[in-house]
């Protein structure tokens, strides 16, 4: 009963989530779709939150966040110093498995990051990525590009002009998929396998908020919906 009177008091009441384009859960074609948008959405229905959707890139998002800028934003890694500014919810949207790409030509002698060393690599600008990745770029031992989208440093891999691209192992493959690029592939195991969350300004009018979230995206786990959302995007990206 408590919940449901909080959630009727809440109708009619609109949240502006941002993210950034990030295909396959957020993509930017012909209206916002993805999976992470889709679940984004459906809990905002269950809710009764009319939820806006808008795209911002990743740098501008996290410096406008942690100054108290944008009371919404979703997928961001967990971490100590996001924690001073952003509530979490406990129920992560997606899984991201960080993931090296190489070209196949020369994935027979780059099994690890080790072995990249010397050699440039590819990351989405703003982009949190590992403790591993961040301390070989801080030692100079490896040499970062940032870019502004995954398709920009897929084609610049597959012309040469970078040697590796660490990105999440489906977006790196529905962008290779999508540009046809068949010289390419991913190398296994991942680096790291983190969750990622929908994340609230830090501020107690938003803890219900959060709680609220909580409830919503762990029925939508239970019901089978997130399932069922991914497997939409799975089959579409023709990934298994």
């Amino acid at each position: 009963m408590l919940w449901s009177l909080t959630l009727q008091a809440q109708q009619n009441r609109s949240l502006t989530c941002l993210s950034a384009a990030y295909p396959p859960y957020v993509i930017d074609d012909d209206g916002l779709t993805g999976i992470d948008v889709d679940v984004v959405r459906e809990a905002g229905r269950r809710l009764g939150l009319d939820i806006k959707i808008r795209l911002e890139p990743w740098k501008r998002l996290e410096e406008a966040l942690s100054a108290g800028l944008r009371d919404c934003v979703f997928s961001y890694f967990k971490t100590d110093p996001r924690k001073a500014y952003a509530m979490y919810t406990s129920v992560p949207l997606h899984i991201t498995q960080y993931t090296l790409f190489v070209r196949t030509d020369q994935a027979p002698q780059t099994r690890t990051l080790q072995d990249l060393f010397g050699k440039t690599i590819a990351v989405n600008r703003g982009f949190q990525t590992t403790p591993e990745f961040e301390s070989a770029r801080r030692q100079g031992q490896i040499k970062v590009i940032e870019v502004g989208r995954d398709e920009q440093s897929m084609k610049m891999l597959a012309l040469g002009r970078v040697h590796a691209v660490l990105t999440n192992a489906d977006v790196g493959q529905h962008v290779i998929r999508k540009l046809g690029l068949d010289d390419i592939e991913p190398l296994m195991p991942p680096m790291s396998i983190t969750p990622a969350y929908l994340v609230l300004r830090k501020a107690s009018e938003f803890e219900t908020l959060r709680d609220q979230f909580n409830w919503a995206l762990f029925e939508i786990l239970k019901d089978g919906t997130y399932e069922r959302i991914r497997e939409r995007y799975i089959d579409e990206t023709g990934s298994d």
